[in-house]
């Protein structure tokens, strides 16, 4: 009996068996490192399109609020201006009912101017007719 144990097809073997087990690891491992790679990459690309979607989102916002600033301003400019032509109004409204009684106060100052004159005549014809004791 030949105890020799590198013989070539023992070797031939070995290297059978190493390479089986070899392409099992790698039948079990590479779907993993696939799956981490893949998983990785999807991970990574989900980052991206979230980063994406909220720098949308905040655009969408920012013109929202753009719109709303612009409405709110000519709102505002609208009734500054409608506030503006009121004033006008009142103020010449003011004028003209300041115009009208000054024109009554000097009919009436008329009126009396008169009536003091009929009064005073009044009297002096009473105190003709009826003298003073």
């Amino acid at each position: 009996m030949d105890n020799t144990i590198l013989t070539p097809s023992n070797i031939m073997f070995g290297l059978g068996i190493v390479g089986i087990i070899f392409s099992i690891y790698h039948y079990f491992r590479n779907p993993q490192v696939a799956i981490e790679q893949e998983q990785a990459l999807t991970d990574k690309e989900l980052g991206t399109k979230a980063t994406i979607l909220a720098q949308k989102e905040l655009e969408t916002k920012a013109i929202v609020l753009a719109e709303q600033v612009k409405n709110r301003n000519e709102e505002n400019d609208r009734r500054f201006t409608e506030m503006g032509s009121r004033m006008d109004r009142a103020l010449t409204l003011a004028e003209n009912h300041t115009h009208t009684v000054d024109t009554k106060v000097d009919e009436l100052i008329k009126t009396v101017g008169t009536l003091t004159g009929s009064i005073i005549q009044l009297q002096t014809i009473i105190e003709e007719r009826n003298p003073r004791k």
